[in-house]
């Protein structure tokens, strides 16, 4: 069977971080906001809530939190947020509603929201917009929650910046199946130290000839760097998810 059009468009996925002037109709916007919330939920409890910011001096805010300048890149931007607050003021019948404050709902809510977050940026990208997903938004979790007025039993967890792309970046390429794709059990492949070396060559190639900042680095390399930067601001969610209410 050929490739369809749905496959087509998911697979030239490239992150876009700037975009041009152009507006986005409302229009389209709510029909992207309508395919997210088509995406599957964990039994109908639909526990996210998709914010989107309008206001410039929202968007400059941001900005400083999540190391992308919405002012000078332009892009919309939408948060998605584990939600389950509507669902306890929903629950006036439950013995109990603080059962949905716990681990097993706030991950519910993660879930949810994550594939929310997909359809949407897939519906833009189908209609040649570009995407944006940025979890930088939680280098600054207590100036965001401040920020977008989040009451208790909520959590901001990424955004969606989306727009008429201004650049087209080369694809990053993907780990190789036979060391990512298995069946049955976890395991790792026979030639599996052959695997990475080939990709390692394959992500410096990348990197090397890439026309935005090109840099010599393999993907071994680059995870061992990632291991070690260390940011005190996301040193602790535990207690910044805590602090919005949820008992982990």
């Amino acid at each position: 069977m050929a490739q369809n059009d749905v496959e087509t468009i998911l697979l030239n996925h490239r992150t876009i971080r700037q975009f041009t002037t152009k507006p986005i109709p409302d229009e389209q916007v709510t029909r992207f906001l309508n395919v997210a919330q088509m995406a599957a939920n964990t039994q109908f409890m639909q526990s996210y809530s998709m914010l989107r910011i309008k206001d410039p001096a929202q968007l400059a805010a941001i900005s400083k939190i999540g190391n992308h300048d919405f002012v000078a890149d332009h892009g919309e931007l939408v948060i998605f947020i584990a939600d389950q607050n509507r669902n306890i003021t929903f629950a006036k019948d439950a013995a109990d509603s603080q059962h949905l404050a716990d681990f097993d709902h706030f991950l519910a809510g993660v879930f949810d929201a994550t594939l929310a977050a997909q359809n949407f940026a897939a519906a833009a990208e189908s209609e040649g917009l570009g995407t944006l997903i940025m979890s930088s938004i939680l280098n600054d979790v207590p100036a965001m929650v401040k920020l977008l007025h989040l009451p208790q039993y909520t959590f901001p967890l990424f955004g969606v910046a989306f727009g008429e792309p201004n650049d087209k970046p080369e694809q990053k390429p993907r780990l190789p199946h036979a060391v990512h794709v298995m069946t049955d059990t976890y395991h790792h492949v026979a030639d599996y130290d052959a695997q990475i070396a080939a990709y390692d060559k394959t992500v410096y190639a990348y990197y090397n000839t890439r026309k935005g900042q090109p840099r010599q680095e393999r993907f071994s390399h680059m995870v061992s760097r990632l291991a070690d930067v260390h940011n005190p601001n996301r040193a602790d969610f535990r207690s910044l998810i805590e602090q919005q209410g949820f008992k982990l």
